[in-house]
């Protein structure tokens, strides 16, 4: 545990107890609790949307409604479909034109 053993952790919570007192040590420590378990769920969630970016990348792009004039090619590569498509979004969010512009780099090398 960090090269800390129970001789120091013993003196490190019976210094906490006599500067914060027994009154606002519980609360302290349970206000501490929630801080570390908060944080080890945004580190699992970043660590799984790290793991997980590479299959945005390579999913298949959502095809609009078919209607008239507005459909996409039917010839061409999956690629060249995917970039009809993913050229006519209704609002395109930062990470939508992050992911964008990283897929265009990936095929520009």
């Amino acid at each position: 545990m960090l090269g800390v053993g129970a001789e120091e952790l013993l003196f490190v919570l019976f210094l906490a107890l006599l500067v914060l007192g027994p009154e606002r040590l519980p609360k302290v420590a349970r206000d501490v609790g929630r801080v570390v378990g908060d944080l080890r769920r945004t580190s699992d969630e970043l660590r799984e949307e790290f793991l997980n970016a590479d299959k945005y990348l390579e999913a298949p792009a959502v095809a609009p409604a078919v209607t008239g004039e507005s459909a996409a090619p039917a010839g061409g590569t999956a690629g060249e479909r995917a970039e009809s498509t993913a050229s006519e979004p209704a609002v395109e969010t930062a990470f939508d034109r992050e992911m964008r512009e990283a897929r265009e780099r990936l095929r520009g090398t």
